[in-house]
């Protein structure tokens, strides 16, 4: 993990969040709705968020019913755009070509996925293993020169 960093080093910050807790039972897993204990958590969460005022430009999810339902939650708290699904977010993503699409985007959004896949993703970028409870917020600082491993920053977490 990077420790300094240059004065003209480009960054930016990234805001990942897992989806809040969901039913357990559904059809299919893609279907399951947040329980109302994971609309409030989210609900909790977004607002802790806000407080941070992250710079983003819309927020993205998973097209999983509960990351998508997390997601306008949080869109609505902080007054930002849902953007459209991306299919990349799903628990089985690739979190290295996430980690590649992110930095090669350069864009600040908030990202709602899921496990396990933002858990190897925050590994891949930072070398910090975490274990991402439902409805918990990360906060990632990204160096857009650094495309090898575990050279970003983890600078919080909610």
């Amino acid at each position: 993990m990077r420790n300094a960093e240059s004065p003209d080093t480009e960054t930016i910050n990234a805001v990942m969040m897992r989806h809040g807790e969901a039913q357990v039972l559904a059809g299919a897993d893609a279907a399951r709705p947040l329980t109302q204990s994971g609309r409030d958590s989210v609900q909790v969460a977004a607002y802790a968020l806000a407080k941070k005022a992250p710079a983003a430009q819309g927020v993205l999810s998973s097209p999983y019913l509960r990351a998508r339902e997390t997601a306008t939650i949080v869109s609505e708290v902080l007054g930002l755009p849902l953007l459209p699904e991306s299919a990349e977010l799903v628990p089985s993503g690739d979190s290295a070509q996430l980690a590649a699409w992110l930095l090669a985007e350069a864009q600040p959004v908030i990202w709602v996925f899921h496990m396990p896949v933002i858990g190897r993703l925050i590994y891949d970028l930072t070398g910090c293993e975490v274990f991402p409870k439902t409805a918990s917020v990360f906060g990632l600082k990204l160096f857009l020169n650094e495309q090898s491993h575990h050279q970003h920053q983890l600078e919080w977490q909610l």
